[in-house]
């Protein structure tokens, strides 16, 4: 049976009881491990199980999450692929990492609120434009708008915290950022969210440092990545 790779921790550290996970060890790093399937399948259920189980570890110390999706054929193989990754950088990367987390935030706006706004800056009047360009234009004019917005709501958060990443957003009335944080500082973030009026806002974490690390292998068997 094949090995799935998840992160790359500190060895000798502690796995919370009935982890799917076991550690597979480098001198002072260790791979996080668990049995592939036979069939190579890899169901979204499985996906997020796996995210959790991660999360589950970030009390004990830091974690490096590797691309979902990464495998190999034995621990021999699992030892080979974090010496890829160069021991002294995963070194590096876990000493920054001690403390904090990734935490995500969503801000999601009212259109009608948004469209008013955008028509109130009176850069759009409708007039002699084709249909196309003009709602491009509105579309633009609204992303501008609600980054503008997320600016300001964000602003404590983005004091708090040691890196910030602005993600794809599905739909032109949402925001969604990724925060680096200080995991003493996490309640505090969800108080300052719960608290936002004129906004549906909500965040998700602490979660492994997806967005602040490049560890992913360039060959990957993952559908999934990041």
């Amino acid at each position: 049976m094949s090995l799935r790779l998840h992160a790359v921790v500190r060895a000798g550290r502690w796995l919370p009881v009935g982890s799917p996970f076991r550690l597979v060890e480098l001198e002072d790093l260790a791979v996080v491990v668990s049995d592939r399937r036979d069939d190579g399948s890899l169901a979204a259920q499985e996906v997020i199980d796996d995210l959790a189980g991660l999360c589950e570890l970030l009390p004990g110390g830091p974690v490096l999450p590797l691309r979902i999706g990464t495998t190999a054929a034995d621990e021999a193989a699992a030892r080979t692929a974090v010496l890829a990754l160069t021991p002294s950088s995963l070194r590096r990367h876990l000493d920054n990492l001690d403390g904090v987390a990734e935490m995500h935030v969503r801000l999601v706006f009212d259109q009608d609120t948004a469209l008013r706004a955008v028509y109130d800056t009176g850069a759009y009047t409708g007039r002699g434009a084709d249909v196309i360009a003009q709602g491009e234009l509105i579309a633009r004019g609204i992303v501008a708008w609600r980054r503008n917005q997320a600016d300001a709501l964000l602003a404590p958060v983005s004091a708090a915290a040691r890196a910030v990443a602005v993600l794809e957003a599905p739909e032109h009335t949402e925001e969604l950022r990724a925060y680096l944080l200080p995991l003493d500082q996490v309640e505090a973030v969800r108080a300052v969210v719960a608290a936002m009026e004129g906004v549906t806002a909500t965040c998700t974490g602490p979660l492994p440092a997806f967005h602040f690390l490049d560890l992913a292998p360039r060959e990957s068997t993952s559908r999934w990545g990041w």
